[in-house]
């Protein structure tokens, strides 16, 4: 049991739950201005053939929405401004920009973070499609290479998350809280009119370009981020009576080691162990927090490049608890 130990990690890190809320506003407006003048400029670029600016002002628009994502996140977890009237009036606003409703995710997210690591509960656990040993070998040969396909580094990486933001987020979910229900539906009738109006105005190729093409590489890069936050080979997967949230909360979440660039871009998320114990704690002051955490546990640290290697691991082994490739799943098999 970790019940001492999640105590005193919540002491630890409660100190940095502190806000600051001046710098939460510049964040949010920066933030705003940047994503959309980098839209604007990239339109400006092809409407006057000047196709270099695009060099420069698509990778802004990515990263743009990568700290949208980050504003939302924290909005959710209400960590980013005092109230809450605050706190979801931004994320309502960031999230739109994205294309993904706050209301919707804000509950999506809560159900992860009840049910991270629990067997029983994976269909209430937005986390990426993970099957045991058993379960693989028992499935129909139809299911067998529909999984290994959505486990592919393809799928997950472009397939899986444009789906699941692109598509999953404009549909109803009978789960789904009436304020969920409510905010996809008035986002699915505004985005409609939008780019109804956008697209007859300046055309699909330019709203693809400008506009969905980021939103896609920024899909990506969240889903190569999430990957590695609970995919890795140690992590924590039980069901039943065997099943510990504060253990989950405590053992199935990562540390990744990455550029201060990166931090930067998913609002250091990657210290994602600090982030479950202790959702209360703002993006900027996560990095020093899961610091402090660090100096008293050993909790697993990746390296960012290493996740692309955790990405061939595909099921959970309940007897040696180990996430595991195909291959050492057959292995023992045999």
């Amino acid at each position: 049991m970790v019940g001492k130990d999640f105590e005193t990690a919540q002491k630890i890190l409660k100190k940095f739950s502190k806000k600051n809320i001046s710098l939460a506003v510049r964040e949010f407006i920066v933030t705003c201005v940047l994503l959309w003048s980098s839209v604007f400029l990239s339109c400006y670029a092809i409407n006057s053939t000047l196709y270099y600016i695009l060099l420069i002002s698509i990778p802004i628009t990515v990263a743009f929405m990568c700290r949208s994502y980050v504003i939302e996140h924290d909005c959710g977890h209400q960590s980013f401004l005092r109230s809450s009237w605050g706190n979801n009036l931004a994320g309502t606003i960031v999230g739109f920009g994205i294309m993904i409703p706050y209301e919707m995710w804000k509950m999506i997210h809560d159900s992860h973070h009840k049910n991270v690591g629990n067997l029983s509960t994976r269909d209430f656990n937005p986390e990426i499609w993970t099957m045991t040993i058993y379960e693989y070998q028992e499935s129909p040969t139809w299911k067998k290479y529909l999984y290994r396909f959505v486990r592919s580094r393809f799928a997950r990486l472009i397939i899986t998350p444009t789906i699941n933001y692109g598509l999953g987020c404009r549909l109803i979910h009978p789960n789904f809280s009436r304020k969920a229900k409510i905010s996809v539906i008035v986002h699915d009738i505004i985005y409609v009119l939008l780019f109804w109006f956008i697209i007859y105005t300046i055309g699909f190729q330019m709203i693809l370009i400008i506009y969905i093409i980021p939103l896609i590489l920024f899909f990506g890069i969240a889903a190569f981020t999430f990957y590695g936050q609970h995919q890795f080979e140690d992590t924590y997967w039980k069901g039943g009576d065997e099943y510990d949230w504060k253990e989950a909360t405590f053992y199935g979440a990562s540390d990744i080691s990455s550029p201060s660039w990166f931090r930067w871009l998913v609002g250091n998320v990657v210290c994602h162990s600090a982030h479950h114990i202790y959702t209360s704690i703002p993006f900027y002051r996560l990095y020093e927090a899961q610091a402090a955490l660090n100096k008293e546990f050993n909790f697993k640290q990746i390296s960012i490049v290493k996740v692309w290697e955790l990405m061939g691991l595909k099921l959970w082994n309940p007897d040696t608890q180990k996430l595991v490739s195909f291959e050492a799943a057959m292995n023992k098999q045999k």
